[in-house]
C-alpha cells in the first residue's frame, strides 16, 4: 500500500496541476456515489437545482483549496483534509437514514438533545461505507496538500473572494438545498444559515403558550389541501362548459363534495395567501401579526395531533419554512424532497407527491393512537400551465401557447385526477376524515389587461374552495355553500373539529356554523410576507369590491369607479382596516 502511495505521489508531483485536477474530481465522483449513493444520482442529476447547486458547490470547493494550498504546516494540512472529510463522514452517516443532509433545524435538534442524536446513530449508523470512503479518499487528500502548487497571491486572492462568495450564495439564498450541493460545503453552509435564522427570528413576536391536551378518542383525522393557482371559472363543476373536472363532479351528485360557490382568496400571490390560510387571518397585516400568532400546527399539536406538512413547492422561499418549522411540525417534505427540477413557478409533480410523500405518511400516521392533521400544499395551476400536467393527461388540444386556455384547462383536469386519487386514498385510510380545498388564489386567463394573478379581478379572487367531510356531516355542511366565505373560514373549521379555542384573535368563520349573509371580506397585498404593498380591497357579498389605496389614502368605489378620500369611508368599512393600520392606538383606545 506504501508503495503504491510513493508511486502516486511521484506522479503527480512531476505533473501537480494535472494532478490536482485528478484529485478533485475524484473527490467530487466519491461525493456522489459514497456519500449519497448512485441510485439516487441517477435520479436527480438531470434537474436544474442539483446541476446549479453541484455546480457551484464545487466551484467553490476548488477556489477554495486554491486559496488553502500554500497551507504547508502539519497542523494547516491536517485542518483542509478535517474540513473536507469530517464533514462528508457526517453527511454520509445522515443520508444513510434520512436520505437527506443535515438542515439548519437539525442541527438545533442535536443542540436541544445530543445524547438522543448519538443513541440514534449508534442504533442507524452505517459502518462500511464510511470506511471505504476513508480508505479511498484520505490518501487523495494528503496528496493533495502535498503538491508543489504555489499560485501567486492574487489568484489566491480572486480565488478566495470569489469561492467565499459562491459559499454565501448556496448558504442564504432559497435556490440553495443542500442535498444537492458537494457534502462538506453543504455541511458548513448550515452554520451561517442559522445566522439567518437568528435574523428571522427577530421578526417573530413570542406566541400565546397554547395548554397541552389528551386528543379525544372520536377526534377526527383532518386533511387540508392549499391549491395553487386553481381559477374557479375553468372548472366544470363550478359550471365550466368544459368537463375539466369529471371526478368533483361525481363527488357533487352524489352529496359527497361541498362545494362554496362565493368563497374568496386572502391575496392575489401565494405569500399573501398560505401563511394567512394556515394561521386564519385575513386583511391587512402592514405590522406583521402574522408572526405573533400561532400557526395551524401549534394548534393541532396542543390539542393532541399529530402534525405534517407536505409539500410540492420549495417551502423556503421568502423564508416560509421558518414560520411553520418548529417543534409542533411533526412531519416535513417539502418539493426539492421529490425532484431536483422545482422552481418558484414549477413545483414538484402532485402525484409524484401524493405516491412518494402522502400516502406513505398516512401509513406511518395509522401506527399511532393519535389523530393527524395534515396540510398538502399542491403544486397546482400555476404558469406555464402546461408545464403543470404530463402529455398523457392532455386532452384539451393543440396547446400552442404554453399559457393558453387549452394549456390551463388540461392542468385542470389533471389536479382534478389528483383530486380523486387523494381522496380515495384518504378514505380509504379513513372513512370518516374531514378534507378541506382551497386555492391560494386563481388566474385571470383571458384577460389582457391584468394577466395571472396580478389584480384583484375575479379570476384572481373568486376561489375555488369545497370540503369533503365525513358522510353523516355532508348535509350540515351545505348551510354555507351560497354565503360569503373566505379561505381563512377552513383554519376556524379545522380548531372546532379539534375542540380547541383561539387563544389569539382570527378573521375566519366556523363553516360548520351558519355566517352572516352580509358579511364583509377583505383581500390584500399589504402584508409583511409579501411586499407591503399598500393596497386592499372589501369584497362584498355580490363580489363587487372597493378598491383602498392606503398611500394615497383614497378609495375607489364599485357603483361608478368614483374616487374618493380614505377618510369619507362608512366607519364600518374603516375599522376592518383601522386596528390594524394603527394597533398600538386601537390598543390604547380599547383600553
Amino acid at each position: 500500500m506504501q508503495n503504491i502511495f510513493s508511486r502516486l505521489s511521484d506522479v503527480a508531483m512531476a505533473a501537480p496541476k494535472r494532478a490536482f485536477c485528478a484529485i478533485v474530481l475524484l473527490v467530487l465522483a466519491f461525493d456522489l456515489v459514497l456519500v449519497r449513493d448512485f441510485g439516487w444520482v441517477l435520479e436527480n442529476f438531470q434537474g436544474k437545482r442539483f446541476l446549479v447547486n453541484y455546480g457551484l458547490s464545487s466551484l467553490a470547493l476548488v477556489l477554495l483549496t486554491i486559496l488553502l494550498l500554500p497551507l504547508r504546516t502539519y497542523v494547516g494540512r491536517t485542518v483542509v483534509i478535517a474540513l473536507i472529510l469530517i464533514p462528508q463522514l457526517v453527511q454520509l452517516s445522515f443520508f444513510a437514514i434520512y436520505r437527506n443532509f443535515v438542515s439548519v433545524f437539525d442541527l438545533r435538534f442535536v443542540a436541544e438533545d445530543p445524547l438522543l442524536t448519538l443513541i440514534l446513530w449508534l442504533d442507524n449508523a452505517a459502518i462500511f461505507k464510511p470506511l471505504l470512503l476513508i480508505a479511498l479518499e484520505l490518501p487523495l487528500l494528503l496528496l493533495l496538500t502535498r503538491l508543489p502548487l504555489r499560485p501567486r497571491w492574487w489568484a489566491r486572492g480572486i480565488s478566495g473572494v470569489f469561492g467565499s462568495l459562491l459559499f454565501l450564495l448556496l448558504a442564504f439564498n432559497w435556490y440553495g438545498v443542500t442535498k444537492f450541493q458537494f457534502s462538506s460545503l453543504a455541511y458548513i453552509g448550515t452554520f451561517p444559515g442559522l445566522i439567518e435564522q437568528q435574523v428571522f427570528a427577530a421578526k417573530l413576536v413570542e406566541k400565546p403558550v397554547l395548554e397541552k391536551q389528551v386528543a379525544a378518542k372520536d377526534a377526527p383525522n383532518i386533511v387540508f389541501v392549499v391549491g395553487e393557482s386553481l381559477t374557479k371559472s375553468q372548472m366544470g363543476v363550478y359550471g365550466y362548459d368544459r368537463d375539466t373536472t369529471p371526478n368533483l363532479q361525481r363527488l357533487l351528485d352524489v352529496g359527497e363534495l361541498v362545494l362554496y360557490d362565493n368563497a374568496v382568496s386572502i391575496g392575489t400571490k401565494t405569500l399573501s395567501s398560505v401563511p394567512y390560510m394556515l394561521t386564519g387571518l385575513q386583511g391587512i397585516d402592514p405590522h406583521g401579526r402574522v408572526y405573533s400568532v400561532p400557526t395551524i400546527f401549534n394548534y393541532a399539536k396542543a390539542a393532541g395531533y399529530q402534525t405534517a406538512l407536505i409539500t410540492a413547492q420549495d417551502f423556503k422561499w421568502r423564508n416560509v419554512d421558518q414560520m411553520f418549522l418548529d417543534g409542533d411540525l411533526d412531519y416535513f417534505q417539502e418539493g426539492t424532497d421529490f425532484s431536483s427540477n422545482i422552481s418558484v413557478s414549477i413545483g414538484a409533480d402532485d402525484m409524484t407527491v401524493l405516491e412518494k410523500g402522502v400516502m406513505p405518511y398516512l401509513k406511518q400516521a395509522k401506527q399511532s393512537d393519535a389523530p393527524y392533521m395534515l396540510v398538502v400544499q399542491m403544486n397546482g395551476n400555476h404558469y406555464p400551465y402546461s408545464k403543470h400536467s404530463p402529455d398523457e393527461f392532455k386532452k384539451f388540444l393543440p396547446e400552442e401557447d404554453e399559457n393558453g386556455v387549452n394549456a390551463y384547462d388540461n392542468s385542470v383536469a389533471y389536479s382534478d385526477h389528483y383530486f380523486n386519487e387523494l381522496i380515495n386514498a384518504i378514505r380509504a385510510d379513513d372513512p370518516d376524515a374531514w378534507i378541506f380545498f382551497s386555492t391560494d388564489h386563481g388566474q385571470n386567463i383571458d384577460s389582457k389587461n391584468s394577466p395571472y394573478n396580478y389584480g384583484y379581478g375575479l379570476g384572481t379572487t373568486h376561489n375555488a374552495m369545497f370540503a369533503v367531510p365525513p358522510a353523516s356531516e355532508a348535509a350540515a355542511m351545505q348551510v354555507n355553500t351560497d354565503r360569503p366565505v373566505s379561505s381563512a373560514d377552513i383554519f376556524a373549521t379545522i380548531l372546532g373539529l379539534m375542540d380547541t379555542r383561539p387563544v389569539s384573535d382570527i378573521d375566519g368563520e366556523n363553516l360548520r356554523e351558519p355566517i352572516d349573509p352580509e358579511r364583509l371580506r377583505v383581500i390584500s397585498a399589504y402584508m409583511k410576507t409579501l411586499h407591503n404593498d399598500p393596497n386592499a380591497v372589501l369584497v362584498f357579498p355580490d363580489l363587487s369590491y372597493l378598491h383602498i389605496d392606503f398611500e394615497r389614502k383614497s378609495a375607489i368605489l364599485p357603483e361608478d369607479g368614483k374616487v374618493v378620500p380614505y377618510t369619507k369611508l362608512p366607519d364600518n368599512y374603516r375599522r376592518l382596516f383601522d386596528r390594524y393600520l394603527n394597533p398600538q392606538q386601537e390598543g390604547a383606545n380599547d383600553g
